[in-house]
Parts: C-alpha cells; sequence; structure tokens
C-alpha cells in the first residue's frame, strides 16, 4: 500500500495590499514572498494510513476509507504541527496543490522540511502543455482550486484563503479548520479523479 498524506496550510497574518490601506485591527506579512512573518494558523490533511504505539511499539496501519485530520495552532507556536511531520516522514507520497511554490515554503519557513511529491496544480498544467510552475506570458489562467473543483462537479470551495486570515484573527477558528478540510477534501476528489484519467479541462472540458 502506497502511503498517501494530502495537505493544505492556512495562514495567521493578512497579506498587505499596497492598493488598499491596512486595517488596525490585524497583522499583516509583507507580501506573497514573506513566508517567515505569515504563520501558520491550520494544516488540514487527508490520509490512507495511521501511526499507532503498543507497547512502547510504533506500527502502521492502513486506514482503507482514509482519515482527515486538522493540525490546529492555537497557542501561536508549531510545536502542534509534531504529528503532521511526523506522518509527513513515513508517507510514501505528499500530495497538495500549489503546494510547491506556497505550502512547502510557508512549512519550511516554520522548521518543516516539507517537500511535495504530487503538486496537483503542476501536473495539470504539464497535462494541457503548460509549464508545471508559473511563467509569464505561458501560464494560462483558470485553473485554480475552485474552477477545477465546480468543473469536475465537486461544488465550489467553501470560502476563500485571503479571507482566512481575518476569521482567525477574529477568533473565528473553527470556521477556519472547516475551511481548510472542505480544501482538503476537494483535493483528494480531484487528485483520484486524475490519477484515474477522469478529471476534466476546466476550459476544453476533455479529460486529462
Amino acid at each position: 500500500m502506497e502511503k498517501l498524506l494530502i495537505y493544505d496550510c492556512e495562514i495567521i497574518n493578512l497579506i498587505r495590499n499596497i492598493k488598499e490601506p491596512m486595517n488596525p485591527n490585524y497583522s499583516y506579512c509583507s507580501h506573497w514572498s514573506d513566508f517567515n512573518n505569515m504563520g501558520i494558523s491550520v494544516i488540514g490533511t487527508w490520509r490512507n494510513f495511521d501511526l499507532i504505539t503498543v507497547l512502547g511499539k510504533n506500527y502502521i496501519i492502513p486506514l482503507p476509507w482514509g482519515k482527515y485530520e486538522a493540525f490546529v495552532n492555537y497557542q501561536g507556536n508549531s510545536e502542534c504541527f509534531r504529528k503532521f511531520y511526523q506522518l509527513y516522514c513515513l508517507c510514501d507520497r505528499l500530495i497538495g496543490f500549489n503546494s510547491i511554490s506556497f505550502d512547502d515554503m510557508l512549512c519550511k519557513s516554520n522548521g518543516m522540511k516539507i517537500n511535495t511529491d504530487f503538486d496537483l496544480l503542476c501536473e495539470v498544467r504539464e497535462a494541457v502543455g503548460m509549464p508545471r510552475h508559473y511563467v509569464r506570458g505561458k501560464t494560462k489562467g483558470g485553473y485554480n482550486l475552485n474552477n477545477l473543483a465546480v468543473t469536475n462537479g465537486l461544488g465550489a470551495k467553501s470560502g476563500s484563503g485571503k479571507l482566512a486570515p481575518i476569521l482567525w484573527q477574529d477568533g473565528k477558528h473553527q470556521q477556519v479548520i472547516d475551511y481548510c478540510l472542505n480544501d482538503v477534501k476537494l483535493v483528494r476528489s480531484l487528485y483520484f479523479k486524475f490519477i484515474n484519467g477522469l478529471l476534466k479541462d476546466p476550459h476544453s472540458l476533455k479529460l486529462l
């Protein structure tokens, strides 16, 4: 059994928009590459295996139906992500969406050396003949998570990543957790559609 781990991160601080005034009620980081100052509020996951300890020994067991789990930073430190990192070290394939460019970098800035094995956005881009990573003038829009989900009959995202830091700082932690796990559910469904040749292109509606 290939041990799969799907993940998605939400951030604590808002991304500053130089075209808009900053709200003094919220904390910000400087820009979309300011990973050191974003903070991680939630890491949402799905996996098809688990780690259990019996009489002091660790065992990996399969979870045929999988398990969703959120690792939540209630205390303002990254210790809460220790189990996530342990699961990452055990998995055979780490899966994300735009995670090579964002989530991996965010984790690295918070002390976790994470490297995605299967970035669904990169795979989709390659499948339609684009560069795997963004290239100005060559990368076509319209392949975001929401568009892929709607096109493939999964419904729209339950919220916005830009709104998540506001909700978190307002103390609406459960809403952020639910939003993050919903994104993970979408990535999981899209991943299995893609590897089985059942994922539709949002533009052409042809199978990728």
